[in-house]
């Protein structure tokens, strides 16, 4: 039987949309957000909300390569009580610096070998794209960016935070094992229970 709690905590450098991320992904703005070249999270904060069926626990971070020790520590002793868990490293679309590579090398002592296994490179900035991921990735051949995405098995995916859609966030937990069929077998169910309780309720009232 699938968990229908998971919590999903947003890493990266300052700036590159981590608490927008989260907004996204509760469907309410629940974290200051703005755009700015300085770190507007400065503390670990967490919101709760639902998600397609999944109580959700948010977890924003501060800047990840000012607040390593304190990121670390949170995921060893706070969230081994929290399972399943998502990891989510946050990456703006543009030129890949070393700044960027940095924060990935951060990420990766954060988490460790088994936590990076639930880890997936979120890219933000859906709205500036005039290409696909993949190929965006591919032609970012300068930079490191091809092989940090190679290390992480390809484990990608893209959001526009500008549209807010949910529909992105339905990917996001499709592609990282959150969401299966489950969820969607329960709200046919409550359809055809309606449905038949419609039919049966006009039936005995022609009677």
């Amino acid at each position: 039987v699938m968990d229908n709690n998971l919590s999903i905590v947003l890493l990266g450098k300052a700036g590159v949309g981590k608490s927008a991320s989260a907004n996204t992904i509760l469907g309410r703005a629940a974290f200051e957000s703005k755009e700015s070249f300085g770190p507007v999270t400065k503390n670990i904060s967490v919101e709760t909300g639902t998600a397609f069926g999944k109580n959700v626990s948010v977890i924003d971070t501060p800047d990840i390569q000012g607040s390593e020790e304190q990121i670390k520590n949170f995921c060893q002793f706070f969230l081994q009580d929290f399972k399943p868990s998502l990891f989510l490293l946050v990456i703006q679309i543009g030129r890949f610096t070393e700044e960027d590579n940095k924060a990935v090398e951060a990420a990766t002592r954060v988490l460790g070998p088994e936590r990076l296994k639930n880890c997936f490179l979120l890219f933000t900035g859906g709205d500036s794209l005039e290409t696909t991921l993949q190929n965006y990735i591919s032609d970012c051949r300068t930079s490191s960016l091809p092989e940090v995405v190679k290390a992480f098995s390809w484990r990608i995916h893209l959001f526009n935070n500008k549209d807010g859609g949910q529909e992105q966030v339905r990917e996001l937990l499709l592609k990282s094992g959150h969401l299966t069929t489950v969820y969607y077998f329960s709200k046919c169910q409550k359809w055809i229970t309606k449905l038949l309780f419609s039919t049966f309720y006009l039936f005995f009232v022609q009677l």
